[in-house]
Order: C-alpha cells, then structure tokens, then sequence
C-alpha cells in the first residue's frame, strides 16, 4: 500500500478529513527516512509546535474541569503530559504503525521517546490542517478520555502511593531511585527497594522518570497480586 493511501486509512479511521495529506506524512516521517529521502520533511519541527500545544489544550482542559482544586492542577498537567502519557496514547491510536523509519532504524519504533515525540507531531498536524477544535477532540478520545476531574486521590503522587503500599507490610520503607542521564538527554530511573529492582521508567526529566519508574513499581505489584 502506498504511504498517501495508508495515511488516508488512518485518517480516515480517525474521521479526520484532511485538507493536505502531506502535513500528516510529514508528522509521521522520522528524520532517519531523510537518508533515503532527503526532499522529505520529518517531523521534529511538528513535535515543537505539538509540545507547545498539548500542554495548552490540557492545561485548558484542566482550567475548565478542575479549577476548584488548583492545588493539584500542575501534577495532573505534568501527568497527562508526560513521556509514559502520550507514548500510551500514541499507542491507542496506533500512529507507530504508519511511522516512516530509514534503514536500520526499525529498533528504535518501541522507543517511549520517540511514541511520545510522534503523538506531539501528530497533534501538531492536526491542529494545521483542522483547527483547535477537531485537536481538542482528538486528545479528549485518546489523551484524557478516561480522566476524573472529579476524583482528586486518582492524582496523588505515585511515589507517595508507593511508599504508602510498601508501609503497610514492611518496616524497610527506604526507596532508592537511580538516575541516569541517556544520549538523548532524557532520563532512565531504576526504583530500588530492598535491593532489587522494582520499577524502570523514563522521561525529558528526572522527576518524570522516578514517577513513571514508581508507576511501573506499581502496575508490577497490582500484577502480583491479581496472580
């Protein structure tokens, strides 16, 4: 199937009728495609402009839902935002499946980084070729469709969860979260506890790895106990 007629059935899935295709290839056209194609524009101007974007829809989001409890109203935002966030999304919607990768770069699609990178680019297209308000809807059917605004204790902290978990049956509450700072300038943190390695996450921060490290902890401790 040709690139144009597989954007089409995405878009198409999407109910998204676009006005230039050409901005959604783009959106989804990794730079490593450039080698082979170099007069194809990737995506990393979109996924700029995409940053930007997201974090003002769910900021407005979050104003028109939740403004009676400002307090929380910056750990939703860097929640919904986050790296684990929108790669998730990315994954909802299915979008790596239409990536356009080069030679030898096929390893790099499970990347939460760049899932992330490409949910930013896509939204970005969409917001060019749709307007705000098609991009609104998108987000709210695959970025905070499932999102309380009501429930305030759904917003709390993971690590402060998973230290509450760990105090209920054990005395040794001291948790150790090891960074490391990758080539590409995001980070990886391994929550040790007790010794072993309970969680891994990653992020454009280090307080968005530990939280994504303590929400993997977490999602392998619910697993545990379903068994």
């Amino acid at each position: 199937m040709e690139i144009e007629d597989k954007i089409l059935e995405l878009l198409k899935k999407l109910k998204i009728i676009p006005n230039s295709k050409q901005i959604y290839i783009q959106a989804l056209t990794h730079k490593s495609y450039n080698f082979i194609n170099p007069d194809k524009p990737h995506y990393e101007m979109l996924e700029f402009l995409g940053d930007s974007v997201i974090n003002y829809a769910v900021s407005k989001v979050i104003y028109d839902n939740f403004y009676k409890n400002e307090g929380n109203s910056t750990q939703i935002r860097s929640l919904l935002t986050s790296t684990s966030s929108l790669a998730n999304a990315t994954k909802k919607v299915g979008l790596m499946n239409y990536v356009l990768l080069g030679r030898g770069a096929s390893e790099i699609r499970e990347n939460n980084k760049l899932k992330a990178d490409i949910f930013e680019s896509f939204c970005a297209a969409i917001l060019l070729d749709q307007g705000f308000e098609k991009l609104n809807e998108f987000l709210s059917e695959y970025l905070y469709k499932d999102v309380n605004f009501d429930t305030e204790k759904q917003y709390k902290d993971p690590k402060s969860i998973f230290q509450e978990k760990i105090q209920t049956f054990s005395t040794s509450n001291k948790i150790h979260y090891l960074h490391t700072k990758l080539a590409d300038g995001t980070f990886r943190v391994d929550l040790i506890w007790e010794k072993k390695k309970y969680g891994i996450g990653y992020g454009r921060s280090i307080k968005e790895a530990e939280f994504a490290a303590a929400t993997n902890a977490l999602n392998i401790f619910a697993e545990t106990e379903e068994k």
